[in-house]
């Protein structure tokens, strides 16, 4: 007896489903937001809903206005807009201005700029060449300096009468051993010398150097020339100590020029009032 011949039955392999070659949902989705974001900027960019209408400066005391549009590159026509512009190259500009340590910019939409000034300090005021010049505390000139403003007001004056010597500028700086004398004697009051005249005057010449004198005039005090190391400013003090010592021994009303030339025990000469 045969038995019958029994065929495998064949197996069905599971399908296997072949990805989409399509993009996502959420890619296209987020493309389209994209775009729609860049065209959103660009309309923004191109219209003139957003150009500069305002400029509101502040903290400029010795910077003009004027200066400000010209280093930002602004005139009465020029309406820039404000989605496009470049706020560090503009604070960069800034900076270069004479007067100007410090700058900041901010953008109030939808057509006003913001511009925080830091301006320099004066210190003392310059007078050369029939201007007068405000400088700070590093011996940079910051501009020149206005009569009558009462921020200057009390701010020692450096009258310098040498010639041969280069004319000032905004940005410019003084030599550094004028700055270290100017600093010093600046500091200077009547009080401070025993005196009491109603204040003092400074002058530089080429025949005397720095002198300092009585107001209203009484007694000139001739300290001379200095240099960085043949005569230093380091010498100012025991001048001021001897010039002091002076006026209370003599009296500053039996005292006309005094020079100034401290050495050992020695202060100097000087000659008698009337």
């Amino acid at each position: 007896m045969t038995l019958p011949i029994r065929r495998a039955a064949r197996r069905r392999s599971p399908g296997v489903r072949r990805a989409s070659a399509g993009f996502p949902a959420r890619r296209i989705a987020a493309a389209v937001v994209a775009v729609a974001a860049l065209a959103a900027i660009y309309g923004a960019a191109a219209s003139p809903a957003f150009d500069l209408r305002r400029l509101d400066v502040q903290g400029a005391r010795y910077t003009s206005v004027a200066a400000v549009d010209a280093a930002l590159g602004l005139d009465a026509s020029a309406h820039p807009n404000l989605f496009s512009l470049d706020t560090a190259r503009a604070r960069q500009s800034l900076l270069a201005l004479p007067a100007v340590t410090d700058a900041r910019l901010s953008v109030d939409l939808p057509d006003r700029l913001v511009v925080r000034i830091v301006e320099r300090q004066p210190i003392l005021v310059w007078a050369a060449a029939d201007q007068r010049w405000l400088v700070d505390v590093e011996g940079v000139v910051i501009g020149p300096a206005v009569a009558g403003d009462p921020s200057t007001a009390g701010l020692p004056v450096f009258a310098d009468d040498r010639s041969g010597r280069s004319p000032l500028a905004p940005g410019a700086s003084i030599d550094a051993t004028d700055l270290a004398v100017a600093r010093r004697l600046g500091a200077l009051t009547p009080q401070l010398l025993g005196s009491r005249a109603a204040g003092l005057s400074f002058e530089i010449n080429n025949t005397d150097g720095f002198t300092v004198a009585a107001v209203p005039k009484s007694w000139l005090a001739i300290f001379g020339m200095y240099t960085s190391t043949l005569r230093s400013p380091d010498l100012i003090p025991a001048q001021v100590q001897c010039l002091r010592s002076l006026l209370a021994q003599v009296g500053e009303r039996k005292v006309s020029t005094v020079y100034l030339f401290p050495e050992g025990d020695q202060c100097g000469t000087f000659t008698s009032g009337s």
